[in-house]
């Protein structure tokens, strides 16, 4: 590193700030400002704002800074965020790039903040491979609206020590991923544990091994497959957050509910969650006479068993669906009944909408009520990952979300680019309306 470039770093993380954080949109949308140092005790202040999102359907603010005095360290960001208008999620982000391509990233998005939840404090672990040239960093909004963000530091913490090292979360990752992964037959093997299995990662702590075990994963090609720091396991396992609130309503004869992804593991909150969606399709029954509208279009994914648990009276006590993997086996699975929820209205008319952030157990969902009598899709194709991912543990309590098998739908379909809607809407016009339309026209 230049030493000039170098000094200018030391200054910068040493208490000593040249200047404030420098900051600006991720997109033409975002429109992003701030004031204060995220190095300093006291932070940054960040707001971001947007009419629009654009394409991506979602704005940013982002910061790049030199990686070099963190290299071999954990970095922690923390910040307080306030969503102040705007229907999306807002969360916390860094990431470490080398060279040519990003080497890790961490993000708070298995916890959303939202509009009318106040103020909420917000922090993100990331090791930094020292193979990282820079480290990006910055917050994230999934709709139009403002996000302000304050107290946002980053700071260098010791990385976490373990008595494994590299090269063996290395080994044990390939090994997992050849005898398991859908896609293991896309990888030259002999090649990737050539370049990427190296004798000097057994010097190496199990952090380092990270980035190398990803760039396995991309070669799978499967698009679906990551995997995930000690922290982040124990985050998506303690709880389990719905990335938006679910949303019930009367539409005079029709019954309209959102369903949204469902982020964690945590079997009593998944509980609450799917005895919600229940409880709320029980509760509109007896003014649905014309049917459903089930709202699938924010969904992203996550936990896809409390989604379809708590849709059960509709989607009824039959197989929905099944994971088909890569030797062609293939696994049914149906919904469970939620507890003191047993409404029946599985011959009830059905349009299900979808769009491009219907993704992955969102996906899953949709698949569930392809093939029902009475259905029809309606918005957008999906994102087009329609395929199961199956965690594996690492040898430092880290994991690997590993995509091993497609869905299949109840009459054995598998939708491998994702769902197509047989009754598309542009983006720009009103979905629940067609939907609507088409309900009050059927039996």
């Amino acid at each position: 590193m230049h030493r000039l470039a170098f000094l200018l770093s030391v200054a910068f993380f040493s208490g000593c700030a040249l200047a404030d954080t420098a900051w600006r949109g991720t997109s033409p949308q975002s429109l992003a400002s701030g004031s204060g140092d995220i190095s300093k005790a006291g932070g940054a202040a960040v707001t971001l704002s947007a009419e629009s999102t654009g394409a991506n359907q979602f704005v940013g603010a982002i910061t790049t800074i030199d990686a070099a005095t963190f290299q071999g360290r954990e970095v922690v960001l923390t910040g307080t965020l306030l969503v102040n208008s705007g229907t999306g999620n807002a969360a916390l982000w860094v990431r470490a790039d080398g060279p040519e391509a990003p080497l890790a990233f961490a993000s708070t998005g298995d916890q959303p903040v939202r509009l009318n939840e106040g103020s909420q404090p917000r922090e993100a672990r990331l090791y930094i491979p020292a193979a990282a040239t820079s480290l990006k960093l910055g917050v994230t909004f999934g709709s139009a609206g403002r996000v302000d963000v304050e107290h946002l530091t980053l700071n260098a913490e010791s990385a976490v020590q373990s008595n494994v090292s590299a090269y063996d979360m290395l080994d044990t990752a390939i090994s997992i991923i050849r005898a398991s992964a859908l896609n293991a037959n896309r990888v030259d093997w002999k090649s990737e544990q050539k370049s990427l299995l190296t004798a000097d990662l057994k010097k190496l702590p199990a952090q380092e091994a990270y980035s190398r075990i990803q760039t396995v994963l991309t070669a799978l090609a499967d698009r679906h497959s990551s995997v995930q720091a000690p922290s982040a396991v124990s985050t998506y396992r303690a709880g389990a957050v719905a990335t938006q609130a679910v949303e019930a309503r009367s539409m005079q004869d029709i019954g309209y509910l959102l369903v949204p992804g469902l982020r964690g593991s945590d079997p009593k909150a998944g509980d609450i969650f799917s005895t919600q969606l229940c409880e709320h399709i029980a509760g509109l029954a007896t003014t649905a006479s014309r049917g459903w509208i089930i709202d699938l279009r924010d969904n992203t994914g996550g936990n896809m068993w409390p989604m379809i648990k708590g849709l059960r009276p509709l989607l009824g006590d039959a197989d929905l669906g099944a994971f088909r993997d890569r030797n062609g086996v293939a696994t049914a699975w149906r919904a469970q009944p939620s507890k003191g929820c047993d409404v029946d209205l599985s011959h009830s008319s059905v349009a299900v909408l979808v769009g491009p952030r219907t993704a992955s157990s969102g996906e899953a969902v949709a698949v569930a009520f392809q093939g029902r009598p009475g259905t029809s899709f309606f918005g957008q194709p999906t994102a087009g990952l329609s395929t199961a991912n199956q965690s594996f543990s690492l040898p430092d309590g880290g994991a690997i979300a590993l995509t091993t098998a497609v869905f299949l739908d109840r009459t054995g379909v598998a939708y491998l680019q994702g769902i197509q809607p047989e009754k598309p809407v542009p983006r720009e016009q009103d979905a629940v309306a067609a939907a609507a339309a088409w309900l009050r026209t059927q039996p």
